[in-house]
């Protein structure tokens, strides 16, 4: 499991990156700051996983 999450860590960052802010918005009548703290996690979420994609080297070893 933990080399699943470790292959697949920047499409599932990205992944709930981009549902943040939507799922933050839905549950608006329970908290009324909810969609802000969606928006800021989504970012956080894309910006972390831009960092990954950055400091990620070119060539990975194999197996």
């Amino acid at each position: 499991m933990a080399e699943f999450i470790k292959k697949r860590s920047v499409v599932l960052l990205t992944l709930f990156g981009l549902a943040c802010p939507f799922i933050g918005m839905a549950v608006i009548d329970f908290y009324y700051y909810s969609s802000l703290i969606g928006w800021i996690a989504g970012f956080i979420s894309i910006v972390s996983a831009y960092i990954i994609v950055v400091r990620r080297p070119e060539t990975e070893p194999e197996g």
